[in-house]
């Protein structure tokens, strides 16, 4: 067996795979919230839980008897002023990845999900906390890609300050997400748009009302735009606590950014010209089990 960590702004995954196959046997994923806060600093509290959670994961690869694993942090870390002091207490050896170097792995990761791109045009999305990563792919290969430096808690943090949040503040976020966005060029004739991370399959399960998260179900989802705007005109109306009742699928942590979350998958469609985006649980975490072990 081996296995991949995704150390990111919000969640901590871990996927472990049989080496033979590459077949994944188990995903997990628990939010530690590592970029809350706009001090630069990681805080205390945030620390611990990532640590508890990475203690937790490599238990969980010893008793499946992993024999290797690639670990990677991206954005919370990569601009953290203390990284160096939260990557000494771990027990683990951690690659610091730059955004392009995500979009790459996530790509591959859509493209373990999804073969039937593998003969189309499409632009893949990686809405994460603290970034996102944008792909423009012609079959397997990777036209162009960038990374935009904002994601949903840092958009959350500095737009969104009440619970629940006004239509202004939404705006306000959507707007500041496309105004990053549109500063790269992203003219591309293509047929398919790609989102995967945790907003956009957490969009796809409320949509299908489900109570437990399904993977089959969420996987190569159309999620349409009246859909979203649907959940968003209904989360709007609701606090944290609230949503996590009415969408009993929604994992704790993720009641406040997903609000957020929504706006920003609208505000991509827009730029796009979708009025569709299909959801994938393939990510940066299967695109690390591909690259290095596969």
């Amino acid at each position: 067996m081996i296995a991949a960590i995704d150390i990111g702004t919000n969640t901590i995954r871990l996927a472990i795979a049989d080496e033979r196959t590459c077949k994944l046997v188990l995903r997990l994923s628990k939010i530690a919230r590592l970029g809350k806060g706009s001090n630069g600093y990681l805080q205390e509290e945030n620390i611990q839980k990532a640590l508890y959670i990475l203690s937790y994961y490599e238990n969980l690869m010893k008793s499946y008897n992993c024999t290797d694993y690639k670990a990677v942090a991206t954005s919370a870390i990569r601009e953290a002023k203390n990284k160096d002091d939260f990557l000494n207490k771990t027990h683990l050896n951690i690659e610091v990845i730059d955004g392009l170097k995500e979009a790459y792995l996530s790509q591959k990761g859509i493209l373990y999900a999804l073969d039937y791109l593998k003969n189309k045009r499409w632009v893949g999305f990686d809405l994460g906390g603290g970034s996102c990563e944008f792909m423009f792919c012609e079959n397997e290969r990777i036209v162009k890609s960038f990374s935009v430096k904002l994601g949903v808690v840092k958009l959350l943090e500095q737009f969104c300050k009440t619970d629940p949040p006004s239509k202004k503040n939404l705006f306000d976020a959507g707007l500041a997400f496309k105004d990053e966005l549109l500063k790269h060029k992203v003219t591309f004739d293509f047929e398919y748009l790609i989102g995967n991370a945790g907003t956009v399959t957490s969009l796809a399960a409320m949509d299908l009302n489900l109570k437990t998260y399904d993977y089959e179900k969420c996987e190569n989802y159309k999620l349409t735009q009246k859909s979203i705007e649907k959940l968003l005109n209904e989360m709007i109306l609701m606090d944290k606590k609230s949503r996590l009742k009415h969408y009993p699928v929604l994992e704790e942590g993720r009641e406040d950014v997903i609000v957020v979350g929504a706006q920003v998958v609208l505000s991509i469609m827009e730029v796009f010209g979708k009025d569709c985006v299909y959801t994938t649980n393939g990510s940066l975490l299967e695109g690390l089990i591909v690259e290095n072990f596969c």
